[in-house]
């Protein structure tokens, strides 16, 4: 049998409830508990770093203009 992923949350009682197919009736099974990130945080540490430093070249001097 393959193994199955399952999204559910914790509340606020620490209570995990978890429904499984009819399938696993009658069955030992072993839960693994991994929490998620959200998904703009695990974007944000992905990318955060990838960009090498970057240095600004030297601007040049300013161009001379007549005064008003």
């Amino acid at each position: 049998m393959q193994p199955i992923t399952l999204k559910s949350h914790i509340g606020s009682d620490g209570i995990l409830q978890l429904q499984l197919p009819d399938e696993f009736k009658n069955q030992d099974v072993m839960v693994i508990i991994r929490p998620q990130k959200t998904e703009w945080l695990s974007i944000l540490q992905n990318t955060a770093g990838s960009i090498p430093d970057l240095e600004r070249s030297p601007q040049g001097d300013y161009e001379v203009r007549e005064s008003l």
